[in-house]
């Protein structure tokens, strides 16, 4: 009975959509705060394993100014979805494929300047690398993503995809997905020679990406920007 339902609910609900407008501009601005963002081009990797239409835009972000271990820096990067749904998946997949560990994954609010309050999800990575030396090193950082859709986000992969169901049905809306993210790593274990950075530890830098997460997403996305 179940069954004969769905079939009947699929049948009859209304065709989604076309390509719907994505609710994210296509673009990071080159000054967020006290941060200044370079361009940075996507790899020949990303653009081989993501959909050709996919939108992909790259900053570098850094504190200018503070001189030699002083600086703090991030790298943000906003995927856009085309015709072709591949484009948004979990990105603890790619983390996993290059060859980092999640050891944790939190769900952290950042409260908009306007009292918007955006959920961003917060992974803990970790890898090693071989130093100059030859040594082995624990290489840290904090990677925070969340997903955009056309009036809405969520930082969750299931929820976005349940909302995508529900809305294709309930509301005729095909929901064109993009996912902002920002990652950091943690300096603690470095030298500033090292690292070209300032000594964080985790709480620091989680504090750094949340400030700069606060300045970008108003830029980008569109219904924090018609915020109150």
């Amino acid at each position: 009975m179940l069954c004969g339902m769905t079939v009947l609910l699929c049948q009859f609900s209304p065709q989604p959509k076309g390509e719907g407008a994505a609710g994210v501009l296509a673009e990071l601005p080159m000054v967020a705060g006290e941060f200044v963002g370079d361009k940075e081009e996507a790899s020949e990797r990303e653009r081989e394993l993501l959909p050709a239409d996919t939108i992909i835009v790259k900053r570098a972000y850094h504190t200018p100014g503070r001189g030699q271990g002083g600086a703090d820096l991030a790298h943000a990067s906003l995927v856009i979805a085309g015709n072709d749904t591949r484009s948004i998946h979990r990105p603890e997949v790619c983390l996993d494929g290059q060859g980092w560990t999640i050891t944790s994954a939190v769900v952290r609010e950042v409260k908009m300047n306007s009292g918007a309050v955006l959920k961003v999800k917060d992974l803990s990575i970790q890898r090693e690398v071989l130093m100059p030396d030859r040594t082995k090193l624990p290489l840290r950082a904090h990677y925070m993503y969340w997903f955009v859709g056309d009036d809405i986000s969520t930082p969750s992969n299931l929820e976005r995809q349940l909302i995508s169901l529900k809305d294709s049905v309930l509301r005729n809306v095909n929901h064109r997905w993009a996912y902002p993210s920002v990652m950091a790593r943690v300096t603690d274990n470095l030298s500033p020679q090292q690292s070209g950075e300032r000594k964080r530890d985790d709480e620091e830098t989680v504090k750094m990406i949340l400030s700069l997460i606060r300045s970008l997403a108003p830029r980008i996305q569109k219904d924090l920007m018609n915020a109150p």
